[in-house]
């Protein structure tokens, strides 16, 4: 199999579902050597025996929940396969909540795997990419890391999280041959809206398009191949990010009345 990716060691977490596994496969296509992470071993299993991807696929099954499975996964990396040439810090998760109706445990759930399991992912692979004076990292945001909406104060404040991350990181990085790109979906048409966790009242999904988990895969190959900061994907991702920009307010009322449940 060649590709562009072809020698080069991508490490992708989430990869056994929606995005994650999309990408897994589409950098497995291109010739690359794919670390895929989550904590379903059957599922990574599966991915790694598909037809095509035989010896493309190296399993690790681990939780970016957990610090220290993330360490020894890390730890792992290095010894087997070195520094990645590219880490997509995927894994996360969703929870549907009125801000004051959200306690504290599931707050503190969305921070621990969206926030700490990026910089856990990231994190042991920097010294070494460093060190080699190349290296991708991407990490899977969303437009409501730009603008949080009725609803998603928790997602929305983990996701404007990973931005202050990155805007931290691009600095310290400068002149190493090491760069950052964010990646805004939209909604995505995967199992990440059906298990995500609800509280209080509900209602039909009002969201006018999704992105296929293939199509978001494609555009996090396209900021692999580039050193770009940010990309925003949808049309509504960017409507919303200029609107926020131009007129809050108006957008605040439009949010409220479309999206707030009461």
């Amino acid at each position: 199999m060649t590709g562009a990716f072809e020698g080069k060691t991508v490490l992708v977490t989430g990869a056994s579902a929606g995005i994650g596994l999309a990408a897994a496969r589409t950098f497995a296509r291109e010739g690359a050597r794919v670390l895929a992470v989550a904590r379903s071993k059957e599922r990574l299993d599966a991915l790694a025996a598909e037809a095509g991807l035989e010896g493309s696929i190296v399993p690790l099954p681990a939780d970016v929940a957990d610090p220290a499975a993330m360490v020894a996964l890390g730890e792992a990396v290095l010894r087997d396969h070195g520094p990645p040439d590219v880490v997509v810090a995927n894994a996360g998760i969703g929870l549907d909540s009125l801000f004051w109706e959200t306690p504290d445990d599931e707050l503190r759930r969305v921070l621990e795997v969206n926030v700490l399991g990026v910089a856990r992912t990231i994190r042991p692979f920097l010294p070494g990419m460093i060190a080699r004076g190349s290296g991708r990292v991407l990490i899977v945001s969303s437009v409501l890391g730009k603008r949080g909406i009725p609803h998603y104060s928790a997602y929305s404040a983990s996701k404007f999280a990973l931005h202050g991350m990155a805007d931290a990181l691009r600095p310290e990085l400068a002149g190493t041959g090491v760069s950052v790109g964010l990646v805004c979906p939209s909604s995505t048409e995967s199992e990440f809206s059906s298990r995500m966790k609800r509280v209080g009242p509900t209602q039909k999904r009002t969201r006018v398009a999704y992105h296929s988990a293939k199509s978001v895969a494609r555009a996090i190959l396209r900021m692999a191949r580039s050193r770009r900061r940010e990309m925003v994907l949808s049309p509504e991702g960017k409507l919303m990010v200029l609107l926020n920009a131009a007129a809050p307010g108006l957008l605040d009322r439009i949010l409220g009345r479309v999206l707030t449940r009461r």
